[in-house]
């Protein structure tokens, strides 16, 4: 069943900067499109409290198991892990981690093929996926964040009756990212950017919508 991103979403994350969207904020090149663009989108959500529906299979299988792959890994390396913990919220900053423990926080990663499972273990992780840890440690005061990619057969592979040539024991590939104090203080230092950009466009919707401009 395909859900409603709306229905999932805390309310309270619309218009705030949160792990799955910072990574304009640390560009390798120009900064101004990526960020100009996540500015009007945040304006965009805040002002309707609505979210664009941009769900695909791969989301769907994804979203369908997380809880399978919280189970694998509390069953295996952390009994006191907690899912779905409470939701953040620091000034213009927010987000819900999959999982925290004690000392440590948990993300979970479900690809739909071997490939691109097997990608954690020889590439690790993307630069998207590092700034949204960093992000989560940020949020949760932790040291530490372990992105986790499990493997689990899609529902058009359970439907045919296909099996990946991997244990079950051996379907968890986990990638370790150390707290790093230097991209929390960029963080805090490119934010005040972000948000006058958003504010900016956030004007913009209000004269054109709730003063009846045409």
């Amino acid at each position: 069943m395909s859900h409603n991103p709306n229905d999932i979403f805390d309310p309270r994350r619309y218009g705030l900067i949160t792990g799955s969207v910072c990574s304009p904020l640390f560009p390798k090149k120009s900064a101004e499109v990526g960020q100009r663009t996540l500015a009007k989108k945040l304006a965009n959500q805040m002002f309707f409290k609505f979210y664009d529906n941009q769900n695909t299979w791969q989301t769907e299988h994804g979203n369908n198991s997380e809880a399978v792959a919280f189970e694998y890994y509390q069953t295996r390396f952390d009994k006191k892990a907690e899912y779905h913990p409470p939701f953040m919220l620091n000034e213009n900053w927010g987000g819900q981690a999959d999982c925290i423990s004690e000392s440590e926080g948990i993300d979970f990663k479900c690809p739909t093929t071997l490939d691109a499972w097997l990608d954690y273990l020889h590439e690790g992780i993307s630069d998207q996926q590092f700034h949204q840890a960093q992000m989560y440690m940020f949020l949760y005061k932790k040291p530490k964040w372990n992105v986790c990619s499990f493997l689990l057969e899609t529902y058009k592979m359970t439907e045919n009756g296909e099996v990946y040539p991997v244990d079950y024991n051996n379907r968890m590939i986990i990638n370790t990212i150390e707290v790093d104090l230097e991209w929390q203080q960029k963080l805090i230092d490119i934010t005040p950017k972000i948000i006058a950009m958003r504010d900016f466009f956030y004007q913009k919707l209000e004269e054109r919508f709730k003063h009846g401009s045409l």
